[in-house]
């Protein structure tokens, strides 16, 4: 038994029949691959002025939204022309406009998801392999994207699960790996009779900890907050580190602080 079609058997059935055959070969063919011809279409932007060209991690979400389209569209193609197969031209027109206001209602949150993921192309927000959070429907899921498609976003949260999140949900988008500095802040209490002495000490080494250390970006910041009693007065150093690095560096300031003082004869309280 011959599995494949042959020309002479080709030409002998109808041509509408031929159409769908073809069309929907054509589709599983570009099913097939939807993500290499979206890594080419990617490779664009490299012919953009070095200045604009896009990061890795945004090349790499392009090609995975690129790849979720044009698949969408094969699927869509193949099931157009399977149409043309049972209604004529004029009726599939009116049959398809009908359905789309009816899919538009009953399927509100899906058209939703594919309208945000293809938003997704032209904006900017989070790419895959940042740190980002996002707020939907009053939770606050943390973590590192994964994978971005037309339907959803794919985020690991620290503690290892995988959040698949609607696209049509995500709203607000707090993007870590985008910041400029990582905060660092260090919070002391003094006795009251050691606060000046405190002061004279910290004030100073501002300069010279910045010099000292190439993750801090400016000297740090001394603030006293209301916490004063006659026990204790609170004091709060406020350093900006390089993106990512504020957590090393804090555990390196509070050694340098630690020392200064102590050197210095201050007792820090508890």
């Amino acid at each position: 038994m011959h599995y494949l079609l042959s020309s002479d058997t080709l030409s002998s059935m109808d041509p509408r029949l031929t159409g769908v055959l073809i069309t929907i070969g054509v589709a599983i063919l570009l099913s097939l691959l939807s993500l290499p011809i979206s890594k080419r279409l990617a490779r664009l932007g490299r012919m953009a002025p070095e200045h604009r060209r896009p990061s890795l991690e945004r090349v790499k979400t392009v090609e995975m939204l690129m790849a979720s389209v044009i698949r969408f569209l094969a699927l869509l193609a193949s099931l157009i022309a399977l149409l043309t197969m049972v209604i004529n031209t004029d009726t599939l027109v009116w049959v398809l406009g009908l359905f789309s206001a009816a899919f538009g209602l009953a399927a509100r949150p899906l058209v939703s998801d594919l309208l945000a993921g293809i938003g997704f192309i032209f904006s900017d927000t989070f790419d895959i392999g940042e740190k980002v959070e996002f707020h939907i429907s009053g939770d606050n899921i943390q973590g590192v994207v994964e994978e971005v498609n037309l339907r959803n976003t794919r985020v690991r949260a620290p503690t290892g699960e995988l959040f698949t999140l609607p696209n049509g949900e995500i709203g607000v988008v707090r993007n870590f790996s985008r910041g400029k500095f990582s905060a660092a802040q260090i919070t002391l209490y003094v006795a009251p009779e050691d606060l000046q002495r405190a002061l004279d000490v910290l004030q100073p080494m501002a300069g010279d900890v910045y010099h000292q250390f190439d993750d801090l970006v400016e000297p740090w910041q001394l603030i006293s907050t209301s916490t004063l009693t006659s026990r204790k007065i609170e004091l709060t150093v406020i350093a900006h580190a390089s993106l990512g690095k504020g957590a090393e560096l804090k555990l390196k300031l509070i050694n340098v602080i630690h020392d200064a003082l102590k050197q210095a004869g201050i007792e820090m309280q508890e």
